[in-house]
């Protein structure tokens, strides 16, 4: 019979805030959120204008969400491989 593995909520929470998956997701949304904010309001910005600061938060934080459940998802496949 297969043993329940499912994550719990704290489970979760300390694999997205250890250490290497919190400084690999942030040095990723510095480079990917950068080269996004450059293409997507480089022109508002060389215009004088103000960026729409929403679009720029969310420029970053979507490539750290995206490494950070990457990182997760790899460690949950590991967690897999060992129990079975």
């Amino acid at each position: 019979m297969k043993k329940n593995t499912s994550p719990s909520v704290r489970d979760l929470l300390n694999m997205a805030t250890a250490p290497g998956t919190a400084l690999r997701a942030l040095k990723l949304a510095l480079v990917v959120g950068t080269l996004l904010t450059i293409i997507n309001q480089g022109d508002v910005v060389l215009q004088g204008l103000a960026p729409d600061w929403l679009k720029l938060v969310l420029t970053y934080l979507v490539p750290y969400g995206v490494s950070t459940w990457t990182s997760i998802a790899k460690d949950l496949e590991q967690r897999a491989r060992q129990a079975s």
